[in-house]
């Protein structure tokens, strides 16, 4: 902080805004007068007075919030937090209640509600009893239908809960302290519970247990799928076995049906003995540990007191000590223990990036980082399979998705950074923690039309703005969503999946590329006819011709999709150059269809126009890069129908991912050299100050090709602030070389970066071959696009 003005930020409010009122200057009414704990309060004169007990009815509805809490506030004035002997208030509620009935109800009350209540009832229990159950005349079976609403028991911290029937999400969230029965809960029922006990006499939802450090859960698995609703990721799922467990789950039911005349509790108790083999305790782990330690330290201490000591004790040991002066030697003595550490100078120990069974609890802390693995260079280099190492499931990805911070605010698929999908990355990486890999896919193609191809070609701007790597190296993101898809392709679970009926309106989409099958996939779920125009000779675009085979392979990715889509339903057309192509005319098109989608691309590609650029041997990287590709499917690269870089001195302008493109593939040619020039100044090695998180990371990288080059010829091919003044060429008009000069960036006056041009630093370096690979600046400006702008 040392450079940082932060007057601006500690400056205090009332400066900001003079005029505005710093105190309550306009009573608020909050209708508190209407409330129902009102009438509660009068009602409850002799309680309240003389600690008499009360008995009170009264109907209640959904716009009675917070019943009890005003009440319980009356009571906690008077009797402190001891509050009244149990059910010395007894309120009988008829009726729906609103929300948060029984907030914060304090020791001494009895809520009784007959029908049903909306979310948060009983949040913040302080001690109080909370009943509910359906109306007696009710024809609908309570453990199969829902009472209360979510959140129910939200922070409580002591009390008893009993409701016949199903309470629905997030039930007894943040409980520290109360006892509860229900019959049923929906999605992540205990979730984050510190303390007290929970019995559920039925079916739960999904994500039972996240989060839980503390307390007792005691799940009646009756249909034996719990545990796989269960989130073990901090939690045991045991038998109850032990008497003190048998001996409370017993005794919670009976009390469930003695305030509720539940049926099932009957059922239950009818038939404990067989019932309770089903019973499954959930047992944070933690808690375990410290109850497990606490038995055996009482056990030692019980031990000790039971003997006892013969010797006299010293009499020092009753002089009075001077508290403030063992505080100083235990401070003394923690400060040298702290610089002896210190001496050692112990080198850290280096963190795992795969174990065996991995644990989600701190492992950001305890794992490092292991992105995308590439084979060796030495041998993927002399083919043209896939760079990347298939990833598996197994230890690695169990490690890497354990080391995702559940945040609460992730940055990875904000609209402003991360994911532009909008992918769901925590949710799958923590599906994927749980080896639930089918649910991990559901997760993933929810927001994700071809994660194959985004698996192996996006830059992950996810990892980028992961806020693990405001401290550390992001999560392995883009690793572990490429190994969703290929173990759904591998499964057998990625199959044709057509419409149920379809629309009738037709669509005719230019351009294959990821844009234009990203919208044909859409638009043939839909229901509509989608049929899709490409000019080239295979469907793909961008993936098929522009990003070579050892990034996406173009059978066993590109083509499996493009298949996948046509069985699907979705028609292709290939060689059909709309608007150029009197075969396809825009007329023709408008005609056939209801709607047409221009999907074509940013293929223009930026040029150099400096002297003899129009020498022979300068060609645009798409150039080099769709006619290897076209002539590798077509003939392994036998009928010479593609621009060859074997043997020649190669020289690539530009340092782009299409540049490293440009690379590998002159690598795999076999050149006899290879430069890269590029105009900008060398990424520094950590994020520069002006790109702050959660920004792109503009930082040096070393990708594919540049270790290939590295590997061939021993340094990396990479040469920054490099200006090209011009080609040279021979008597025949073949480029045989670039006359470049060094620049330097500099901020000009108006706080620009400009370049200039360093003294003295001109040189001639050889070429044979040129590739630009400099960007590019839109859509070609054909005929189509005339069409509809």
């Amino acid at each position: 902080l040392e450079n940082i003005d932060l007057s601006l930020l500690l400056r205090p409010a009332a400066d900001l805004r003079p005029e505005a009122a710093q105190y309550c200057v306009q009573k608020q009414d909050h209708g508190l007068d209407m409330a129902l704990d009102q009438k509660l309060i009068k009602l409850s004169k002799a309680a309240l007075e003389k600690a008499l007990p009360v008995y009170i009815e009264t109907p209640v509805c959904n716009v009675n919030r917070a019943v009890g809490t005003m009440l319980s506030h009356e009571v906690t004035k008077r009797y402190h937090l001891v509050g009244l002997p149990a059910d010395t208030i007894h309120i009988k509620l008829t009726g729906s209640a609103g929300q948060s009935v029984g907030a914060f109800l304090c020791p001494g009350i009895l809520l009784e509600l007959e029908g049903d209540s909306n979310d948060y009832v009983g949040k913040g229990l302080s001690g109080g009893k909370i009943v509910a159950y359906p109306p007696k005349g009710s024809l609908f079976d309570p453990k199969v239908n829902i009472v209360i609403g979510n959140v129910a028991l939200y922070g409580a911290t002591s009390g008893e809960a009993y409701f016949n029937g199903m309470a629905a999400e997030r039930f007894c969230v943040r409980n520290s302290g109360a006892r509860a029965v229900v019959e049923g809960v929906g999605d992540h029922g205990c979730e984050y519970m510190t303390g007290g006990t929970v019995v559920v006499l039925g079916k739960t939802g999904r994500n039972f247990a996240a989060g839980m450090s503390g307390g007792i859960a005691y799940v009646l698995d009756v249909d034996g799928k719990f545990r796989s609703r269960c989130n073990p990721e901090l939690v045991d799922l045991d038998k109850v076995e032990e008497e003190e467990d048998i001996i409370t789950l017993r005794m919670m039911i009976q009390q469930h049906q003695r305030y509720t005349n539940s049926q099932l509790a009957k059922e239950v108790l009818a038939d404990f003995e067989n019932l309770l083999p089903k019973f499954i305790k959930v047992f944070p782990r933690d808690y375990k540990r410290v109850l497990a330690s606490m038995k055996v330290a009482a056990a030692q201490e019980a031990a000790e007191d039971a003997v006892k000591d013969a010797e006299e004790p010293d009499e020092a040991d009753f002089k009075e000590k001077d508290a403030f002066e063992e505080l100083k030697k235990m401070a003394i003595a923690s400060l040298n223990e702290k610089s002896n550490q210190e001496a050692e100078q112990v080198e850290p120990t280096k963190r795992p990036s795969r174990v065996a069974d991995a644990v989600k609890h701190r492992g950001f802390i305890a794992y490092e980082r292991e992105g995308v693995q590439y084979r060796d260079p030495n041998i993927r280099m002399n083919d043209w399979k896939e760079v990347m190492e298939e990833s598996k499931p197994g230890p690695l990805l169990k490690t890497q998705s354990a080391r995702c911070m559940d945040c609460g605010t992730p940055f990875c698929h904000q609209e402003n950074s991360g994911c532009p999908l909008g992918n769901k990355i925590p949710e799958f990486n923590e599906l994927v923690y749980q080896n639930r890999w089918r649910e991990a896919l559901d997760r993933l193609l929810e927001t994700n039309n071809f994660p194959e191809f985004t698996g192996r070609v996006c830059p992950a701007p996810c990892e980028g703005s992961c806020v693990l790597g405001i401290i550390e190296n992001p999560v392995s993101i883009k690793n572990i969503e490429c190994a969703i898809i290929d173990k759904a392709f591998e499964e057998g679970w990625m199959v044709p999946r057509p419409p149920p009926r379809r629309t009738g309106k037709r669509v005719a989409i230019v351009g294959s590329g990821p844009a234009g099958l990203a919208a044909a996939d859409q638009l043939n779920k839909m229901g509509h006819l989608v049929t899709v125009y490409e000019r080239a000779d295979r469907i793909g675009g961008l993936m098929m011709y522009g990003v070579p085979n050892m990034k996406a392979d173009k059978v066993d990715v590109v083509q499996r999709r493009v298949n996948l889509m046509a069985e699907e339903g979705v028609k292709f057309v290939v060689n059909a150059n709309v608007g150029i192509d009197p075969m396809y005319s825009l007329d023709q098109l408008r005609e056939e269809n209801d709607a047409i989608v221009l999907a074509v691309g940013s293929t223009k590609p930026r040029d150099l126009p400096v002297p003899g650029r129009d020498l022979s041997g300068i060609h645009f990287a798409m150039e080099f890069l769709h006619s290897n590709t076209k002539s590798l499917l077509d003939s392994n690269l036998e009928d010479d129908s593609y621009i060859s870089a074997k043997g020649k001195k190669v020289v690539v302008i530009g340092g782009g991912d299409t540049g490293t493109d440009c690379i590998g593939t002159s690598i795999r040619h076999g050149c006899s050299s290879i430069v890269n020039l590029e105009l900008l100044p060398q990424p520094p090695q950590t994020r520069a100050p002006g790109n702050p998180w959660p920004q792109w990371p503009r930082v040096f990288r070393v990708d594919y090709g540049h270790q290939e080059v590295a590997a061939k010829f021993g340094k990396d091919p990479r040469s920054y602030e490099v200006l090209t003044k011009r080609f040279i060429g021979d008597e025949n008009g073949v480029v045989k070389g670039l006359e470049i000069v060094r620049v330097h960036w500099e901020k000009d006056t108006s706080g620009k970066f400009q370049f200039k041009e360093v003294e003295g630093s001109e040189e001639i370096i050889g070429a044979d071959l040129v590739l630009l690979a400099m960007g590019f600046l839109g859509p070609e400006a054909v005929s189509i696009l005339n069409f509809f702008y």
